[in-house]
């Protein structure tokens, strides 16, 4: 991608972002909040276990989409991040999960109580979706992330036959390949927040 790093891409995609996200007032957010979930919604299979994150302010919502999922009957679990950058998984509950002004919480040494309910590391391998953040994915599925490699580490679990998908802002798929390491794992597809679903692989 004319020679340009990660590094070089995520900075330049953070400022798309903040530009993406500058003029959206509720009644916006709340659209896309809206236009996520239902999107998703429509190709869930019934019934099932879905991965999500728990979205910055900046990032596409998912605390409706969350909602959406449990009350359509589903399991819906999301990540804790451990100090190590790997993901760890709880339960997510009505109410309780929504859209986060801190990054996702990371833990050092966590109370055994709260840990006792965790799912593991390896709890995609029984998830049936699994939607990730991102800030960008290419036609080939290369998704460009936040520079942790937290979900690259943690999609090796997953069952191969369940769909990974990112969400977007409207406007943040990339038209050019985007660089990939042997490490990084294809995405199945995106969803932006007009609702647009598009499945590359």
């Amino acid at each position: 991608m004319s020679g340009a790093t990660k590094r070089d891409l995520r900075h330049a995609a953070r400022a798309r972002r903040r530009e993406l996200t500058a003029g959206l007032d509720d009644g916006a957010r709340e659209a896309a909040a809206a236009a996520l979930a239902a999107a998703v919604l429509r190709f869930v299979p019934d019934p099932s276990r879905v991965a999500v994150y728990e979205s910055l302010p900046d990032e596409p919502p998912t605390g409706r989409l969350v909602e959406a999922l449990l009350a359509a009957g589903h399991e819906v679990i999301v990540p804790v991040t451990l100090d190590d950058f790997s993901l760890e998984w709880r339960c997510a509950v009505p109410g309780a999960v929504g859209d986060r002004a801190t990054v996702t919480r990371r833990v050092g040494a966590p109370d055994p109580a709260e840990r006792a309910g965790w799912l593991g590391v390896d709890a995609l391998a029984a998830c049936d979706l699994v939607v990730t953040p991102g800030l960008s994915v290419d036609r080939h599925g290369t998704r460009l992330g936040q520079g942790g490699g937290c979900y690259d580490r943690a999609l090796r679990h997953r069952d191969p036959a369940a769909p990974v998908v990112t969400l977007l802002h409207e406007g943040e798929q990339s038209e050019l390949d985007l660089p990939s390491d042997p490490h990084d794992v294809p995405v199945d597809g995106y969803v932006t927040t007009t609702g647009r679903v598009v499945r590359l692989r």
